[in-house]
């Protein structure tokens, strides 16, 4: 027997602040670093005709430039084994993986790794699939795959194209179930040789790491990153970009899925990315390309928050907070399609992914689409809204209610809740901070005649697919009834509306429900639409 689950009750609370702002300057030209790259489990998994699909609804709605995946020499991949002693090669899964990517207007951003387990100096491995975690056997072969691997590339695809792409030494070496006693020198060895190697074939290509897991390490201090720098620094070993996982957790891995994670302030990311800045800077590194190149609420698979409707305001509020101090922060992942601790039990389980298996829009999908909705020059911005123009002239305003989890910005807290089996996958909302709406008006000069308002209103009940689901009972098996009903209630509220402007600056109100985002979108034919005056919370 199925379980239902009421809809949640709506807060009496109405929070009042206001924000005033002027608007006077010109606009500012807005890199949206949040558009670079995304993650999306190991690279065998993208031949799967349902990633594939997944991978093009976001190339459709929100394309990314690049995307990268473990494991380019697993196993699975097929790219390497030996025959009487001699090494033989196959390219053919890496061309039909790069070629769709290619296809669907996506880049590799190439993460070196996993080591063949042929060419591999030991059986240890990491994740269901078992990628090997040991240094090479033979220092020379692993440099003659690493160079026929980025000759193969440059042959099909061209040089011009490859000089594109970025190659990143290894995933997480800092941490022992990723690189064999996680050593540091080893580590060093296996990075000068790949990038040496790399910049061998041509001295263009892109090169760069340590790829370090950031989560339960010192706030602002990516690990490995001094040591890292100074000894690219003192041998003058090739780097092009610093790359580092910045999740804003206690808890490092989750290996065995129980999904409870320890969180840090809801200003985690910021501290991080200043404290990378600050250290490139004081290694004499400072025009280095930052990639974060993973990145979520918490580094397990098995977290439940990462299907909730928290996900769009957790994601709005981080990238548009962290503009300017990164080159990318590449999400983790594209879909539940993911296979590091097996296919998850349940459809909603806390996968990584902005769509789940059966092709669901989870709320992280939707908070990179409202990001990838903004214009291009940055007018405004406050601590809950972000004021855009874009080159046709209109408006483009986000708005978020962001709730972080329970305790104060120096505190931490352990999620205690259930994984899927306890008696109600709701409960995970009590993580938050409790809060109410947030009532915005907009007051905007400029703009005369009819000013055509569109609305698009993400929050638990207007496309929140999990909390649909919870709705329906949270069925462990979709039905084909189930999916349809689901599949019209992931969408996000849209509306829109012609408002006369008469006499003095234009306002528009709208309210925003805790873990929630709006986008307000406002033209008006034949006038440049100017934000002068103020936003005001009410």
């Amino acid at each position: 027997m199925r379980r239902t689950h009421a809809a949640h009750p709506p807060s009496a609370i109405t929070v009042t602040t206001d924000v005033v702002f002027d608007t006077g300057a010109e606009a500012l030209p807005l890199f949206p670093h949040w558009r670079t790259c995304i993650g999306g489990g190991r690279t065998a998994e993208a031949l799967r005709g349902r990633f594939q699909e997944h991978l093009g609804m976001v190339q459709r709605d929100m394309p990314f430039s690049y995307l990268r995946m473990h494991g380019v020499f697993h196993e699975d991949m097929m790219v390497y084994r030996e025959s009487g002693g001699r090494p033989v090669l196959n390219w053919q899964y890496v061309d039909m993986v790069y070629d769709h990517w290619l296809s669907v207007g996506i880049r590799p951003f190439v993460e070196i790794g996993f080591m063949p387990y042929e060419l591999a100096s030991g059986d240890e491995t990491v994740f269901w699939w078992q990628g090997n975690i040991t240094p090479p056997r033979d220092w020379a072969r692993w440099e003659w795959l690493v160079r026929s691997f980025v000759e193969h590339v440059i042959e099909r695809y061209g040089l011009e194209e490859v000089q594109r792409w970025y190659f990143e030494v290894w995933n997480e070496p800092n941490l022992a179930v990723f690189w064999k006693d996680a050593d540091f020198s080893a580590y060093m060895a296996l990075y000068e040789r790949t990038a040496r190697t790399i910049k061998d074939v041509d001295s263009s290509l892109k090169v760069g790491g340590p790829a370090t897991s950031g989560a339960g390490e010192a706030a602002g201090q990516a690990p490995w990153g001094r040591p890292f720098l100074l000894e690219c620094r003192r041998r003058s070993l090739p780097i092009d970009f610093f790359s580092t996982h910045p999740y804003p957790t206690i808890h490092s891995v989750d290996l065995v899925g129980q999904g409870d994670m320890t969180w840090d302030g809801p200003d985690r990311l910021g501290v991080d990315l200043r404290g990378a800045r600050d250290l490139l800077a004081a290694t004499g590194f400072s025009t280095l390309e930052r990639h974060y190149t993973e990145w979520s609420s918490s580094p397990s698979s098995r977290d439940l928050v990462h299907d909730t409707a928290f996900m769009a305001p957790f994601i709005v509020r981080n990238n548009w907070l962290a503009r300017g101090l990164a080159d990318s922060l590449a999400f983790w992942t594209v879909s539940d399609i993911f296979e590091e601790n097996r296919l998850g039990d349940a459809p909603f389980h806390g996968g990584f992914g902005l769509v789940n298996a059966q092709s669901l829009k989870k709320a992280a999908y939707h908070g990179y689409r409202l990001l990838s909705r903004l214009g291009s020059r940055e007018l405004a911005s406050g601590e809950n809204y972000a004021a855009t123009v874009r080159d046709d002239g209109a408006l483009a305003v986000l708005l978020w209610n962001y709730r972080h989890y329970r305790g104060g910005p120096s505190r931490s807290l352990v999620q205690h809740h259930r994984t899927l089996g306890g008696p109600d996958t709701g409960e995970v909302y009590e993580l938050f901070e409790p809060g109410g709406t947030e009532h915005f008006r907009l007051r905007v000069s400029g703009m005369s005649g009819a000013v055509r308002a569109q609305t698009t209103r993400f929050d638990r009940e207007h496309g929140s697919v999990y909390d649909a689901w919870l709705a329906i009972g949270a069925p462990s098996h979709i039905r084909p009834a189930d999916l349809e009903v689901l599949r019209a209630r992931m969408e996000p509220e849209e509306r829109t509306e012609c408002v006369p402007a008469h006499d003095g600056p234009f306002e528009y109100s709208v309210a925003v429900e805790p873990h929630g985002v709006t986008l307000i979108e406002l033209s008006c034919p034949g006038s440049a639409a100017k934000l002068t005056d103020a936003i005001e919370l009410f």
